[in-house]
């Protein structure tokens, strides 16, 4: 057995099918097409297209058990599953039933290419030819499943697309199938039926049943056809095929009792269960019987695990007589309504309403109205139950599963989809950036719509928190970063809106500057980038708007760089003395707040190229030497550094000051929204503000270390949580928030008084010193704290406050037991015979308070014990000391009436054969059980307790049973009368081959008055019987019960034989009439009327048509019926074969003179010819010089060609000609060759 991890092979067909959100195509199974004749072996290969991904697949392999046996173990030498498929994949237990189950899964999936063979099934003939079995796979006896794997997750479907493959079993000489049902023996006289068909040969196949003379067409091989009303007696059936074969079968058609057939049916216990069964117990007819389902299972009398719908049995019998049962299987399907009885206020409220109602069907609890069936919403909690309508709140907005579940656990579910009255959003009104990088002049104004009263919950890096202006939320101060603002109403409707205030990029000047040097001056060049529009330059010293200075000489200078927003920046320029070494300081600051990565580089300039050996000297801000000596210094802490460069030739840079700055940090502000009741999920809203962007987040429960989730937002339950957040240089930050939930809703267990008497419903419970706010509602509609009319059994109450609700507490109502009869104390006497009053009852009560127990009887006794009872019903009405009433009924019962009867198996009459050996014997019903005693009168000769060895006369008996009930029998053997009859002269046939009917004037006398008869010793026909005969002599024996008979010989006549004889077949040429046709006729009571067949191409030579000819365009067989004036026929046929001639000539030379002879070139026709299609000349260039299209050639012989093209006479030569003729049977020949031009008249 299969077991897949999500629920394997449940139902779809089908049976929600996911194909909606799947991409991939069905998988497609196709069966092959093959035949052969009986007996022959044949296989089937079962291949598949779209086969991606398959991870497991199961479904049924069907075909017809009566018409093909497979073979197992099944071939896989061809499977493009090799290695991966075994026998244990198949369940052939059912083979000779029509179906073999398959279930394969492997892991992992596998994909086959269009095409590929899964599995070979072969095949073993064993049908009748002229049957077809289809072979498919479908899930008419397990649910088919195929299971794939897409992006990562299994999806199963129920879908596939099936070709159907066919087993066609042939026969390669012609044969007849007949099956026959007799007629049924209770109504003889309508006859039997037969059902046959032809194979082999070549169809359309023509048949003849005789006697009967029953005729007709079949279209094709395995085409059944079925003749009715067939009189008892043996016929036989010939079929010729189309090329003249013929074959033939005998049959006997007698009376017999029909088949019938006894049903158990059992209806599946759910609409969506696969759990009914259909049985039949089959009669009549002659077994064995086979049997063929409409869901392709055979030879079996039952089907089981069947779903509701309907269903046929071909039931067929020894003799091939078939009787077709339908079948309807059904289950209440449980049908419920959803009403949206109030709609959520919005999409984050859960303020909805529905009201589930009308439900019906399936099979509801019994015992109490107010637990009829269970409900889950949105398959989250425990079933509720309810009765049949209730009003659900607490429903929020969007899709709603509803699932109603019936004391079966058959469901049925609805989708509903909750609307909400309103969406609340945010306006930005306005949105101002930073003027200047890095300064906190943001703004945002911000309105919720539609308009109510609203509160604002900024995020937490809003400086001071922003502020409600009328509805208007406005924040100021706004430095660069991400923010949050949610909106909500009175209702609890909310909306979030994150925006950005974006900075210009910070000003930077970007100075190339050039320090004097032992050797040159210096020089500044400022080239600005950032900031906002034109640059303005001021210089302390007042050199000007410009941006760059040059031969500068030691000293310091001071500029101001504006942008067109008026943000400036600052930088201040020291350069070496004139004739100091010159050097360029770079720096890359630490990383993260607190780390030592931070880095300083001096690099030695020289205005010649050439910087000649040096020492460098690090020192820190204490004047302390560093001992490193390279170019480039490491690990650094945020502070204030000096480097000092000293060349070989005594060149001095002097002491150059820089600042290595600390790691940038950067704020978290985080905004809790904390569940609103137990269990539900809260939110936190983070924001972290700094200058570098790229935040990531990471949110980790604290109580497990999980992570749980990875943006700015998170929605979870109560609890602590790890904020990490990552800026991005890779600096982390850490916080820690907790969302906090309001107490569980809890329900106090309720003080109960039970039910006063078992059955009523004046239960009560209530809720003492409960939790303050909170309300109830109670199982039975109640609200509050107290509930009434509560009845016995369980019952619910749930706690809500404002939207929340508590869990379902169940607790029982109690009450005393039912008041009963103890059955173990109870003694019921039945009356001893039949119309006996000496029956009694006696009880003791058990149950209710048990004290003070009293008992009042349907016929006024009081007490426990009621006594002189007849046959019937006795109710009986218990009370105790609470007034608690319990009815219960007592049944006496009586044996049935004793009563003798003749057994007619074994009792003897006398008759014809039989004067003085009669036997009576009896058969009783009723009484006691037990042996029944016969007694004989005095003097009655018995053989146990049959009286035999009687002749006539009235014999009497007395029986009784082993409670002494009595009945008394007698009978009367009567000598019979003498058996007298006479058969009615049939009347004649009226036509020759034409039948009539043989019956019984009168019969009497003899034994008893089952009169039948019989013709030629074969079948006995009820006295009141017609027999259909043809004429001739007939022995016919006249029968009564004992099987005494009169015997007699009847001859029926008939007139003579209408004689028609066309003669031998004619010949005839296309287009001409054949010889003359007059046929011989010898009707001896006169012709009435003649009838041709074909009638097309016929002429009467006489008025009546007795003589005709005939030009027909292809060799035609006619046949004549002559009518005589009683309306008896007579037919010969003859056949005119029509010799292929082809009356079209063409000339080989013309000579277009002028002379008027030969002066066209022309198709020549004679008899036959319907007319020229084409008819065209072309020169030896192959140029066409004459065309003449669909035309009738004029024997003058004028509209031919004469020798020219476009009015000029050609020149003598060779030309080839091409001509296309349609003849009178439709045929048409292409016609080509040359033909000489000899003179060339002058133009």
């Amino acid at each position: 057995m299969l077991f897949r991890r999500s629920t394997l092979f449940t139902l779809l067909l089908l049976a929600i099918v996911q194909t909606g959100l799947f991409s991939q195509p069905l998988v497609e199974f196709i069966a092959d097409m093959k035949q052969g004749m009986k007996g022959d072996r044949v296989c089937i290969d079962f291949k598949v297209n779209n086969f991606t991904d398959v991870e497991s697949m199961q479904f049924n392999i069907s075909y017809n058990g009566a018409i093909v046996t497979p073979e197992c173990p099944i071939d896989l030498t061809s499977s493009a599953l090799a290695g991966n498929i075994d026998q244990n994949n198949f369940n052939c237990k059912d083979k000779d039933n029509g179906f073999i189950k398959f279930v394969w899964e492997n892991t992992p999936p596998l994909s086959l290419p269009d095409g590929s063979i899964l599995f070979t099934v072969c095949f073993e003939l064993v049908g009748n030819p002229g049957n077809i079995s289809p072979v498919y796979v479908n899930s008419l006896l397990l649910d088919l499943e195929v299971c794939q794997v897409f992006d990562g997750e299994t999806t199963c479907r129920n879908e596939v697309i099936s070709q159907t493959g066919t087993i066609t079993i042939i026969s390669n000489t012609l044969q007849v199938f007949v099956g026959r049902c007799d007629a049924d023996s209770g109504n003889i006289g309508a006859g039997g039926t037969a059902t046959f068909y032809g194979a082999g040969g070549t169809p359309p196949y023509t048949y003849t049943i005789t006697p009967g003379g029953y005729t007709g067409t079949l279209t094709d091989a395995g085409v059944r056809e079925t003749v009715t009303g067939i009189p008892p007696g043996n016929y036989t059936i010939e079929i010729t095929d189309s090329a003249g074969l013929k074959s033939s079968k005998t049959f006997n058609i007698s009376d017999n009792i029909p088949i019938t057939v006894q049903e158990v049916v059992k209806d599946p216990t759910c609409f969506s269960r696969r759990n009914g069964s259909i049985s039949v117990d089959v009669s009549g007819g002659l077994p064995p019987y086979q049997y063929e389902w409409s869901n392709l299972v055979s030879g079996r009398d039952s089907i089981n695990d069947l779903y509701a719908g309907l269903y046929q049995v071909t039931i067929t019998d020894f003799n091939g007589c078939q009787k077709v049962q339908n079948f309807t299987l059904r289950a209440d399907t449980l049908k419920f309504d959803v009403a949206i009885k109030d709609s959520t206020a919005c999409e984050t409220a859960k303020t909805g309403v529905i009201t589930i109602q009308n439900v019906t069907g399936g099979t509801p609890h019994i015992g109490n109205q107010n637990h009829l069936y269970d409900y889950i919403i949105n398959n989250t909690g425990r079933s509720k139950p309810f009765g049949t309508l209730i009003n659900i709140s607490g429903i929020g907005a969007g899709i709603v599963k509803v699932l109603v579940i019936d004391s079966l656990g058959c469901s049925a579910e609805r989708l509903i989809n909750m609307p909400f009255a309103k969406v609340v959003e945010i306006d930005t009104i306005e949105l101002r950036d930073i003027s200047c990088f890095g300064a906190n002049d943001g703004l945002v104004r911000l309105r919720a719509k539609p308009d109510g009263a609203y509160s604002y919950v900024p995020s937490g890096n809003i400086p001071g928190g922003g502020t409600n202006q009328g509805g208007t939320f406005v924040a100021e101060g706004l430095g660069a970063g991400q923010y949050s603002v949610t909106a909500r109403d009175q209702d609890g409707c909310m909306s979030s809106l994150n925006f950005e205030i974006h900075e210009p990029e910070a000003l930077v000047i970007n100075p190339a500057v050039v320090q004097p040097d032992c050797a040159v001056k210096g020089s500044i060049l400022l080239t600005p980038s950032g900031g906002t529009g034109a640059y303005t330059y001021t210089w302390e010293g007042g050199y000007g708007n410009v941006n760059e200075l040059t031969n500068l000489d030691g000293g310091t200078y001071n500029v101001t760089v504006s942008d067109a927003n008026g943000c400036t920046v600052t930088s201040q320029f020291v350069l070496n003395d004139y004739g100091a070494l010159n050097i360029n300081i770079t720096t890359i600051n630490v990383s993260c707040v607190g780390r030592t990565d931070g880095s300083a580089t001096v690099e030695v300039l020289s205005s010649t190229g050439t910087v000649p050996m040096f020492t460098i000297f690090w020192r820190d801000s204490a004047g302390n030497e560093i001992p490193v000596k390279t170019t480039t210094i490491s690990n650094l802490a945020a502070g204030s550094y000096t480097v000092e460069v000293v060349t070989i030739d005594g060149c001095k840079s002097g002491e150059r000051s820089f600042i290595i700055l600390d790691g940038e940090d950067f704020t978290i502000n985080t905004q809790i929204t904390n569940a609103l009741c137990y269990g539900e999920d809260g939110k936190v809203e983070a924001a972290a503000n700094g200058q570098t962007t790229g935040y990531s987040f990471q949110w980790i429960d604290k109580s497990t270390g999980v992570t749980v989730g990875n943006n700015h937002i998170l929605v979870a339950g109560a609890g602590t949580y790890v904020l990490s957040i990552t800026n991005g240089n890779g600096c982390v930050k850490e916080t820690e928030v907790t969302i906090t939930q309001p107490d569980e809703l809890i329900v106090p267990q309720p003080e109960v008084r039970n039910v006063t008497c078992f059955g009523k419903s004046d239960g009560q419970a209530a809720i003492l010193n409960g939790p303050a706010g909170q309300d109830y509602q109670w199982s039975n509609g109640s609200k509050g704290l107290f509930a009434i009319d509560l009845p016995q059994g369980e019952a619910w109450v749930v706690a809500t406050k404002g939207n929340c609700v508590s869990d379902t507490l169940f607790f029982t109502i109690s009450s005393f037991p039912k008041i009963e009869v103890d059955a173990s104390k109870t003694v019921i006497v039945n009356p001893t015979c039949y119309g006996d009053t000496n029956g009694s009852i006696k009880v003791e009560a058990t149950g209710g308070s048990g004290i003070g127990y009293q008992y009042q009887w349907s016929n006024n006794t009081v007490g426990n014990t009621i006594t002189n009872l007849g046959v019937g019903q006795y109710i009986v009405e218990i009370s105790d000391d609470k007034n608690c009433i319990q009815r219960d009924t007592f049944t006496l019962t009586q044996p049935d009436k004793l009563e003798a009867y003749l057994d007619k198996v074994k009792s003897v009459e006398l008759d014809c054969n039989n004067q003085d050996r009669g036997r009576i014997a009896l058969l009783t019903t009723g009484g006691n059980p037990g042996v029944k005693t016969v007694t004989w009168d005095l003097g009655i000769e018995t053989e146990g307790p049959v009286a035999v060895n009687l002749g006539p006369g009235t014999y009497c008996a007395s029986i009784s049973d082993n409670l002494g009930c009595l009945d008394t029998f007698c009978y009367t053997l009567i000598a019979p009368v003498p058996l007298s009859g006479k058969i009615r002269t049939p009347e004649e046939p009226l036509c020759f081959g034409g039948t009539t009917c043989i019956s019984v004037d009168y019969l009497t006398g003899g034994t008893g008055n089952k009169y039948t008869f019989q013709i030629n010793n074969g079948t006995r026909y009820p006295i009141d019987s017609c027999v259909t005969v043809f004429a001739g002599q007939y022995f016919i024996n006249l029968i009564d019960s004992a099987g005494c008979t009169i015997d007699t010989i009847i001859t029926i006549g008939q007139p003579d034989q209408i004689v028609v004889e066309l003669g031998d077949d004619k010949e005839s040429q296309l287009g001409l009439p054949s010889p003359v046709i007059t046929p011989f006729i010898n009707a001896p009571v006169g012709i009435g009327h003649l009838d041709w067949s074909p009638n097309e191409n016929i002429t009467c030579l006489t008025d009546d048509c007795s003589s005709i000819e005939v030009a027909p365009s292809f060799t035609t067989t006619y046949t004549l019926t002559v009518t005589d004036l009683n309306g008896c026929t007579g037919v010969d046929e003859i056949t005119v074969k029509v010799r292929d001639v082809r009356n079209v000539y063409f000339a080989n030379a013309f000579s277009p003179n002028g002379d008027g002879f030969n002066d066209y070139f022309q198709a020549v026709t004679g008899p036959g010819v319907d007319r020229i299609l084409t008819f065209a000349i072309y020169d030896r260039w192959g140029n066409m010089v004459f065309l003449k299209e669909n035309y009738v050639p004029d024997p003058a012989g004028s509209d031919g060609w004469d020798g020219s093209f476009n009015g000029r006479k050609l020149d003598p030569g060779v030309f080839v000609y091409y001509a296309k003729a349609r003849f009178i049977d439709n045929k048409e020949i292409d016609y080509s060759g040359s033909v000489t031009l000899m003179d060339k008249v002058k133009n």
